[in-house]
């Protein structure tokens, strides 16, 4: 009889079942109850489960000392009760496309200058800044700081193919520097150092965005700003070896930020349709490359007149990362993470929105939607009334940055030219730790004067007081609502696996009064002047 198997044994056997059917398990008879709730293996196990976290098999860490760690790292995320703040200068000034990512803030200082600095987990690390100079303009940069302690700098060189001075350049060499984060020096995995290529249309000022997980190095190479309107262009290329995978050229504002789902496949999603396009990422170089994507979601229909005048999203950690740093027990499980997509739309005045849904759930669509797929015509697209409102919410405003979400919480921004001192909103999209508020709720459970939280599920209709949509937008995706007793003044929030950084910039306005998006004038730009470091583990 399973019951009569030995403790160790049977407790190998629970660990082998997902983390629900364990919870379940506890019920079942007062055995099994007294097995799983004095076994601290289990108990890991099922918070992690819960959290939305991995195991790291790396740490060496014991378990009991990883289930401490993680109990109050979730004890303080829910009071929202940070375990220390820290203030640190930005002495050089990055521009408004900082980034976070998976503990490092990074970004472009002036045209020639990339600088990052690690988050600090504990209160008495020294901050330190690094600085890597290009003799190239740089035009973007990206990370993957777990996984390949890998940066990527982006240069452009103009190249004019006329002999009239008076004419713009007409090409650019582009440039992809593969450095290894913690020295600055070429990344000793990649075969090639540096990635070359030249651009095919009239590209003024190109800007692109970059992913890098696993094997792929995806970008969309863009020139948002330009007067020539220039094509978008797609790229994916296997680092190490700096091989092609996908190039894809598509129409002037199509696309701005990919989106990895699984390791091979990717989501663009396109700013003059409005459609969530899924591509597949070839697994090797001498696969054929996809022309067309194989499946699309639509997003809901614009009245007529109105345009999208950007559609991005963003989603950490990524599939695929798997953390090197030893000191840390656990991560945040990319499978789970929810997807933020920021809208702008241009009515009688520009309106911004964001919607959220989980990764997950933009996979499972592929089954659900099994009859929309195909890979030799261009695919019928999911009218959005069929796939979005049980699996999405939508929530007013748009925001500079985009960094907003992490796994599967969210912090809402504070209001634009907002004045004086504000309480921190997270919300959270786990559904556990909906199940677990509703039954506080339910059963009326005595709480702490620190817990402060709700649940908002219901199916309720965006407000659209503009009229954007042709018709109501509806979603339901519920989450958990956190508000904190301190109050504080910043011009942003952003949001990483361990903290929440409050950002304080020169010349901050809104995003969509900017006269020029990407190319200001270093004088015109916004700049972040301090960042405020609040650790919750």
């Amino acid at each position: 009889m399973l019951l009569d198997l030995p403790p160790e044994i049977l407790t190998h056997i629970l660990l082998s079942l997902p983390f629900t059917l364990v919870v379940i398990c506890q019920g079942v008879n007062h055995h099994l109850l007294a097995l799983i709730s004095e076994s601290i293996a289990l108990q890991y196990y099922i918070h992690l489960g819960m959290s939305g976290l991995a195991d790291n098999s790396c740490c060496n860490l014991p378990v009991s000392e990883r289930l401490s760690r993680l109990l109050a790292k979730e004890r303080r995320w829910e009071e929202l009760d940070f375990d220390f703040d820290k203030i640190v200068k930005v002495p050089f000034g990055l521009n408004i496309h900082a980034k976070l990512s998976t503990g490092l803030f990074y970004g472009v200082s002036t045209n020639e200058r990339f600088c990052s600095m690690r988050i600090p987990s504990v209160p008495d690390r020294e901050v330190k800044w690094q600085e890597v100079y290009s003799e190239r303009r740089i035009i973007s940069s990206g990370v993957c700081v777990y996984e390949h302690d890998l940066q990527v700098l982006v240069t452009a060189q103009p190249r004019t193919l006329c002999t009239n001075a008076a004419e713009f350049p007409t090409i650019h060499e582009i440039q992809v520097h593969l450095n290894q984060l913690s020295t600055g020096e070429p990344h000793p995995d990649a075969q090639q150092a540096t990635i070359s290529f030249e651009t095919h249309e009239e590209f003024e000022n190109p800007y692109t965005e970059i992913v890098c997980t696993g094997d792929n190095l995806i970008f969309v190479l863009m020139d948002p700003d330009s007067r020539n309107k220039p094509g978008d262009q797609v790229y994916v290329y296997e680092w190490r070896t700096g091989q092609l995978k996908l190039r894809h050229s598509a129409p002037f504002h199509s696309y701005h930020y990919p989106l990895v789902l699984t390791a091979d496949i990717l989501l663009l999603s396109n700013q003059n349709t409005g459609e969530l396009e899924y591509w597949r990422i070839p697994k090797n170089p001498s696969e054929p490359t996809p022309n067309q994507p194989f499946f699309i979601l639509a997003s809901p229909q614009l009245r007529s007149g109105n345009t999208f005048t950007y559609l991005r999203c963003r989603a950490e950690p990524n599939p695929g990362i798997r953390p090197c740093d030893v000191s840390k027990p656990f991560y945040t499980a990319p499978q789970h993470a929810i997807v933020v997509f920021c809208i702008g739309v241009q009515s009688t005045g520009f309106v911004g929105f964001m919607f959220f849904v989980h990764r997950s759930s933009l996979v499972g669509f592929l089954d659900k939607f099994s009859s929309s797929t195909s890979f030799t015509n261009r695919p019928r697209p999911v009218p959005y009334d069929e796939w979005g409102p049980p699996a999405c919410r939508w929530i007013n405003g748009e925001r500079s940055w985009i960094e907003i979400t992490f796994g599967q919480r969210f912090i809402v921004p504070p209001p634009e030219r907002a004045t004086g001192r504000k309480p921190l909103t997270l919300i959270d999209f786990n559904p556990i730790d909906v199940a677990k508020v509703l039954a506080a709720e339910k059963h009326r459970l005595q709480m702490g004067p620190e817990f402060h939280a709700m649940v908002v599920q219901a199916m309720d209709p965006l407000n659209d007081p503009d009229g954007c949509f042709e018709n109501a937008v509806y979603s339901s995706l519920p989450y958990t609502i956190r508000i904190s007793q301190e109050k504080y003044s910043f011009s942003a929030l952003i949001l990483d696996e361990e903290s929440i950084l409050g950002i304080k910039v020169r010349n901050y306005f809104p995003v969509h009064h900017r006269t020029v998006t990407f190319c200001q004038q270093e004088d015109e730009e916004e700049r972040v002047k301090e960042l405020h470091i609040l650790h919750y583990g």
